[in-house]
Order: C-alpha cells, then sequence, then structure tokens
C-alpha cells in the first residue's frame, strides 16, 4: 500500500507534531503553505494522501486540495478546521474534493486512524481502476477478436477508431479515458449480427432496403442491452448514446462523456470519409469548417494528429510470408476469391498471423496475393 503523505500547515509547530507522531507509520513530506504545498507534490509525485489546515494566508486548504485533485484525482484529501471555517470547509467536503474533515487540534491517535483510512481509500480507488483498465479490457479485446473473425469490415474500423481516438483523448487530456477506448469497440461490435449479404452495403452506406434501416436502427438499443450486463461500463453507454448530440447544444458536466462521445464522433467520421476514398487533408479542413457539428478542439488535434503521423510511419509493399506483428494493413487482404480477411489499417498482431496460416494450410497453394502494401513504424 502507498503511504506517501504530504502534510501542509503555514504553523512550524504543527509541521513539527505531524513530523513526531506520523513519521513512523507514513512517508511524510510537508510543506509550510499552499504554493509550497502545490511545488511539493508537482515536483515529489506519487503521494496517496494529502492533509491540510483550512486557514492559511494567500491560498486556503480548501483551494490547494481542490488544485491537487484536479492534478491527480484518485490522491485522497483530508482538512483541518477551526470552528470558525466550518462553513467554508463543508461547503468543499460537499463538493466532493474532501475525503475527511478533522477539527483543530485533533488528537494523535485520531488522526493516524483517518490517515489509515484515507490510504485504504487511495488502495481501493487504484484497485477499481487497474480493474477497469486490465481486467475489462482484456474482455473487451476478446469480444472485438470475434468482430474480427466475424466481421473483418468493421473490426478494421472499430481498430482503426480505436487507436485515433486513445490518441485524441491523450492530446486532449481527456480523463478517464479507458471509457472512449471501449466505447471504439462497442461502437462497432452490434454489427457481428449483420447478415453479411449486406455487410460492404452497410459499411459503405450504400442503397439499403427498408428491412435492413429497420435492423440497422435497433443497432444501438442492442448494444446498450449488451452493455447493460457489464457492470462498470455505464459510462460507455452514455458516450455512445451522446453519439448523436452535437456538442453545441451540450455542456460537459464535467465527468468528460461529452468530450468522449465528442472524440468518438470525429473519429468514426474521419475513418468513414477515408475509406471513401477522400484525400486525408480534405477531409480534416471538411471537419474543421464544420463548427457547430464537431468539437473544434478535437478536429484540431486530428490535425496535428496526421501531421506527427506522416513523419511516424512509412508505406511498404512486402512479401505476404514477410508480415510480422507491429505492421499495419495499408490495403484489404482479400483470397483469390474475392473473401475478405482483414481491412485496410488492420494491426498485424499474432491473431491475424494465426488467421492468415490457416488458410493457407487449407489450400494446396497460397490463396493470397504474393505481396501487401503495409505501414511500418520509422525507427
Amino acid at each position: 500500500m502507498n503511504n506517501k503523505i504530504l502534510c501542509v500547515d503555514d504553523e512550524e509547530s504543527i509541521l513539527k507534531g505531524f513530523q513526531l507522531n506520523l513519521r513512523k507509520d507514513f512517508e511524510l513530506h510537508l510543506a509550510s503553505n499552499g504554493t509550497e504545498g502545490l511545488e511539493v507534490f508537482d515536483r515529489e509525485q506519487g503521494f496517496a494522501l494529502v492533509l491540510s489546515d483550512m486557514r492559511m494566508p494567500q491560498m486556503d486548504g480548501a483551494t490547494m486540495l481542490s488544485e491537487i485533485k484536479k492534478r491527480d484525482p484518485e490522491v485522497v484529501t483530508v482538512l483541518l478546521t477551526g470552528h470558525t471555517d466550518f462553513e467554508s470547509a463543508m461547503s468543499a467536503v460537499n463538493e466532493g474534493s474532501i475525503f475527511r474533515m478533522l477539527s483543530k487540534p485533533c488528537p494523535p491517535e485520531m488522526l493516524i486512524k483517518v490517515l489509515g483510512d484515507g490510504l485504504a481509500q487511495h488502495d481501493l480507488v487504484k484497485s477499481k481502476r487497474i480493474l477497469l483498465d486490465q481486467t475489462l479490457r482484456g474482455a473487451v479485446d476478446a469480444l472485438a477478436q470475434s468482430l474480427s473473425t466475424a466481421k473483418p469490415l468493421f473490426f478494421g474500423r472499430a481498430q482503426r477508431v480505436r487507436r485515433i481516438a486513445n490518441e485524441l483523448a491523450e492530446m486532449t487530456n481527456l480523463d478517464d479515458a479507458w471509457r472512449v477506448d471501449i466505447a471504439s469497440i462497442f461502437s462497432q461490435l452490434a454489427y457481428i449480427s449483420l447478415p453479411e449479404s449486406v455487410s460492404e452495403d452497410v459499411y459503405y452506406k450504400k442503397d439499403l432496403t427498408p428491412a435492413v434501416k429497420e435492423m440497422l436502427g435497433k443497432f444501438p438499443e442492442d448494444t446498450q442491452k449488451l452493455i447493460e450486463k457489464i457492470p462498470g461500463l455505464e459510462e460507455v453507454g452514455e458516450i455512445l448514446v451522446k453519439l448523436a448530440v452535437q456538442h453545441r447544444f451540450e455542456e460537459d458536466d464535467g465527468s468528460g462523456i461529452r468530450k468522449a462521445a465528442s472524440i468518438l464522433r470525429v473519429a468514426l467520421d474521419f475513418d468513414y470519409y477515408e475509406e471513401q476514398g477522400h484525400d486525408k487533408s480534405l477531409i480534416v479542413q471538411t471537419l474543421k469548417s464544420r463548427k457547430d457539428d464537431y468539437d473544434p478542439d478535437v478536429t484540431e488535434c486530428l490535425s496535428q494528429l496526421l501531421a506527427v503521423a506522416e513523419q511516424k510511419y512509412r508505406l511498404e509493399e512486402i512479401l505476404i510470408r514477410r508480415l510480422e506483428t507491429g505492421m499495419r494493413l495499408a490495403q484489404e487482404l482479400r483470397l483469390a476469391d474475392g473473401l475478405l480477411v482483414a481491412s485496410s489499417g488492420t494491426d498485424v498482431d499474432r491473431q491475424l498471423l494465426k488467421v492468415i496460416r490457416n488458410y493457407a494450410s487449407c489450400y494446396a497453394e497460397s490463396p493470397f496475393p504474393k505481396k501487401i502494401q503495409v505501414t511500418v513504424p520509422v525507427l
């Protein structure tokens, strides 16, 4: 368990008391005011808990702790306050930025207990994040692999959109970016039930029969039902619902869901237009010009992202047998009879190489073209 604690108080005698009573049980760091507290927090990093006095010159404790929560939402914060500061301190607690509030003077044994509870809370929050980040993503990756076999067109889109959305989330400093990562996969997952005879028509948005349109109209509901079966994905469902809501009609409530939906919408529409054969720079210019439809911050990041990508990857044509993990298909991979095995943009991983070997083992001669175009990282 992480026991690194920052204690902030403008009274030297209080800081000495912290040092005397807490150093045996905790990894202790001290600061004498709010500004110094932020400096120590940024410099030392990795704190599990921050304890602060409420009344300090220039910056009060509640303000400092609020700034710290912006830097690290997982850190636990505890506020020490006198009776005269009670109302303002309670306001900070009610806003959700404070884990516990203690009255001054606080007996050492009570303080130690509260700090222990705070560290346990930090450990719980961190464990939950790891569960969501690793276990849940692993389950979603398994679902995505099912999509890769059944519907390679839509799996390729899911991979491309996921890649773009994740990079946009990083560039915009989106909190809980795992949600947009998983939403990228779920945006395509319902297509696994699509009849193969209409898959390409749906993918390229060609003229569809009323029956197919009716079926597609039920896909969002089908996706939500699937999400409801997986605990912890409620916000992913909200992101997918908000795809149909333009960003100008909705302010972000601080949860990041509005921004995540805007990121995913840009990634999805960029991929669709690129698959239609349009030039990347023209697509970006078009998206940037539609400020009512697309979040300008996101489209600007997309423009920067593509400029960097051009420098990081190069296009090569290689023999099929030379495919390696880490490469990315730059064109569709089809059998000689036209059956699609993997779409353009699909990452070459062990699963794809296994699929290629399995197909090859069923034919006397390789059913694949001799060469294929791929993009590879520039070393």
